[in-house]
């Protein structure tokens, strides 16, 4: 069982401190153009990118890409990324900053887009009417139809900027008042109009895309970004299985896998992938894992994984917390200590990030010990043979 007896507590190897809250929201604001479930702080990777490479330009590997933040903070430090995830939102969400336009071009572009064209019904609008206004919607899926020809790196960067723009709880969203970070069922949706008594406004979708795009590229991209960013590779796989990374070449890990039980991508993202016309799809296994000896053996098979694409004497930082199954707390890095056992990966250190919960986890009902985590438990292993 995970956490018995704390196998791990008296070791020296074990820092406890405060490493990068102090710095939280000094990164770029690019990482914070879309919100994304279970994803860390763009402070975390930098932190360990400063530690354990001494060089620029060294490859930095994400198997659990989520929304591109460490692919994003290594081309802004001067590394090219590796950006893996099994969910093609993913690599939407981090692909479509590999290359960031300039405001002036995305202005042109932006008012270049004719949206108010007549547009067909269709039945799958009633799903989407208790979010957004009809005219609303009619200008949402006239992006769409310039989304699916114009494939420019300009109608790719506003695409993003409209998806995270697509629904909300403030009027800076396309929607009806509703959550920010996941798709609620349409059913609810209507619940929710009924009870507060309102109903989806329009909302002309043009001038929220340009205030969010002023917002998020207020600050400069650094410029020698493009430099490194050009040589990124965006893969999607299972973690446990990634064909298209070369073995050993890769010079850090940093990622974060799926915790027990804890994100239903597919159906809290089910509004974003019918703005990008994402199937669900059969094949698709998303990592969710309420039975820990299955979350061990995939973690165990991603850990080999990534010894194959490390290169010998290299790091691998995999955050973790301590999560509440009932009556018992299980700390998971324990767990990736153990699993590593075999890998060619050894135990080099853990770093316990303790911090307070923000109000967006208090909106999640998430606290201390209950629920999720309170701590951020990155265990820190090297590459050995």
């Amino acid at each position: 069982m995970a956490g018995a007896g704390r196998l791990l507590k008296d070791s020296d190897k074990i820092i406890f401190g405060e490493f990068w809250t102090a710095k939280q929201r000094q990164g770029h604001p690019i990482h914070h153009t879309v919100s994304y479930r279970a994803s860390f702080k763009p402070e975390l990777p930098s932190f360990f990118m400063k530690e354990f490479l001494k060089k620029k330009n060294r490859i930095v590997y994400d198997p659990f890409g989520g929304r591109g933040t460490t692919a994003i903070q290594a081309n802004i430090e001067g590394h090219a990324a590796i950006h893996n995830d099994i969910h093609p939102l993913s690599i939407f969400l981090a692909s479509a900053r590999q290359y960031v336009p300039k405001f002036s071009d995305l202005e042109k572009k932006l008012n270049s887009l004719d949206l108010e064209q007549e547009v067909e019904e269709d039945p799958f609008d009633k799903n989407l009417l208790p979010f957004f206004h009809p005219k609303t919607l009619k200008e949402i899926k006239n992006l769409k139809k310039y989304m699916a020809i114009d494939d420019s790196v300009e109608m790719k960067f506003i695409s993003l900027i409209a998806l995270s723009r697509l629904h909300g709880h403030s009027t800076g969203f396309f929607s009806v008042y509703t959550f920010p970070q996941l798709s609620i069922p349409p059913e609810a949706q209507a619940k929710n109009n009924a009870k507060k008594g309102i109903n989806p406004e329009y909302r002309p979708i043009k001038p929220r895309i340009l205030q969010k795009m002023i917002r998020d590229l207020a600050m400069p991209i650094p410029p020698f970004y493009h430099e490194f960013s050009k040589n990124n590779l965006y893969s999607l796989n299972s973690a446990n299985s990634v064909p298209n990374v070369a073995s050993e070449s890769v010079d850090l890990i940093v990622t974060s896998p799926p915790f027990l039980d804890k994100v239903d991508y597919e159906g809290d993202n089910w509004l974003r992938h019918w703005f990008l016309d994402i199937e669900k799809s059969k094949d698709r296994k998303l990592s969710i894992f309420s039975n820990l000896n299955d979350w061990n053996e995939f973690i165990r098979s991603t850990l080999k994984e990534s010894a194959r694409v490390l290169k010998k004497g290299a790091y691998m930082v995999m955050e973790v917390g301590e999560v509440k199954k009932g009556n018992s707390i299980l700390y998971l890095d324990e767990d990736v200590v153990r699993m590593a056992e075999g890998t060619g990966l050894v135990w080099n250190k853990t770093y316990v990030h303790t911090q307070s919960f923000t109000k967006l986890s208090n909106c999640w009902q998430v606290s201390n010990n209950e629920k999720g985590t309170n701590s951020n438990r990155c265990v820190v292993l090297r590459k050995v043979n």
